[in-house]
C-alpha cells in the first residue's frame, strides 16, 4: 500500500508536472486514493499515478492499461485518454489519464434516497458498461459503489486494476496454488462484495464473470436498502452466502433478483442477458430456466 513521509516531501504524493503521450500534465489536488495509487484532479481530466514499487505492481498496471485500451468506447465506461511512464526524483510511476467524474454512486446514496425507479434506470446503465465487458470476457472483480462514477447524468464504470480475462479454475489447483491465490483474491477485491468462491478457495469453483454478477447483486442491494448485505467480519456469512431482506417498499421482482444474483453458487447465478430480461420484461418467463 502508498505511505508517504511527508506530503511536502515525498513525489508519491507531492503534485508534478509531467509530459505523457498526448500532453504535458499539471496535477492540482488528490481527489482519492487506493492500492497503489494516487488520484490527482488536473484540468478535465482525473489522472490515476500508480507508485510502481516491485515488478508485480507494473505488470498490474500494465493490465489496467492493457484492458482500457482493448474495450470500445462507451458512455458507461470512464474514457482514458493518455497514459505513459514517468520517473520523479528516481521513483518509477505509471500515469492513467482519465475523463474527470465528478461524483460516484457512494455519494449519490450518501445524499439522496433514490425511488425504485431511478434505482432501475441507474443499475441499467451499470449493466449497459459491464456487458461491454463481459463481450470481450472480461471480469472487473472490483465491482462497488465507489467504482461507479458520475458524470453529469451517466453512471460509468472506472477502476480496472483487478479486471482480468483470465478464468481460473480452482478445482486444478493444488492445496498451496490454492492458498496463493487466495491472497490474490484478497489483495484486489473488496472484502464485502467478494463472493463466496474468493472467500472460501476449498469450494475449488470456477473463477470467471459470475464475480461480477455477485458484485451487481451487492450493489444493488446496497441501492435498495442503504446498507451493505454483507459484514467484512463475518466472513462464514459471505462464504454460505446469507444475507437479509429488509422490510421496505421495494418491489418483489427486484427482491427476487437480488436473490438471483447473490447466490453461492456460481454457475446459478444468472448472466447480464438474462438479468436484462428480468428488468425489461418480455420473455423472462421463458428465459430464467434454473434461475427461478
Amino acid at each position: 500500500m502508498l505511505k508517504c513521509l511527508t506530503r511536502k516531501s515525498d513525489p508519491v504524493c507531492k503534485a508534478q508536472s509531467y509530459k505523457l503521450k498526448n500532453r504535458k500534465y499539471r496535477e492540482e489536488q488528490i481527489i482519492a486514493e487506493g492500492g497503489y495509487a494516487y488520484i490527482w484532479k488536473c484540468e478535465n481530466f482525473a489522472i490515476k499515478r500508480i507508485f510502481i514499487q516491485s515488478q508485480e505492481v507494473y505488470k498490474m498496471a500494465m493490465q489496467e492499461i492493457s484492458i482500457m485500451t482493448r474495450l470500445p468506447e462507451h458512455p458507461n465506461i470512464v474514457k482514458l485518454v493518455d497514459y505513459g511512464e514517468v520517473k520523479i526524483q528516481n521513483k518509477m510511476f505509471v500515469c492513467l489519464v482519465m475523463e474527470f467524474c465528478s461524483s460516484n454512486l457512494f455519494s449519490v446514496l450518501q445524499q439522496e434516497v433514490l425511488s425504485e425507479r431511478r434505482i432501475v434506470e441507474i443499475f441499467k446503465q451499470i449493466l449497459d458498461g459491464l456487458e461491454v465487458l463481459h463481450a470481450e470476457q472480461i471480469s472487473h472483480r472490483d465491482l462497488k459503489l465507489e467504482n461507479i462514477l458520475l458524470l453529469g447524468e451517466t453512471f460509468k464504470l472506472c477502476d480496472f486494476g483487478s479486471a482480468s480475462n483470465e478464468i481460473i479454475d480452482l478445482s486444478q489447483l493444488n492445496k498451496a496454488q490454492l492458498l496463493q491465490q487466495e491472497e490474490v483474491f484478497s489483495q484486489t477485491t473488496t472484502i464485502t462484495y467478494r463472493p463466496p468462491e474468493m472467500i472460501d478457495v476449498l469450494t475449488r469453483q470456477v473463477i470467471d464473470t459470475k464475480v461480477d454478477i455477485w458484485q451487481l447483486g451487492c450493489i444493488l442491494y446496497s441501492m435498495c436498502f442503504r446498507k451493505s448485505a454483507f459484514s467484512e467480519q463475518n466472513k462464514i456469512g459471505i462464504a454460505q452466502a446469507l444475507f437479509e431482506i429488509p422490510q421496505s417498499q421495494i418491489s418483489i421482482s427486484t427482491v427476487t433478483l437480488i436473490q438471483k444474483m447473490l447466490q453461492q453458487d456460481p454457475k446459478k447465478r444468472p448472466t447480464i442477458k438474462e438479468i436484462k430480461i428480468s428488468l425489461y420484461g418480455g420473455t423472462e418467463e421463458d428465459e430464467w430456466g434454473e434461475f427461478q
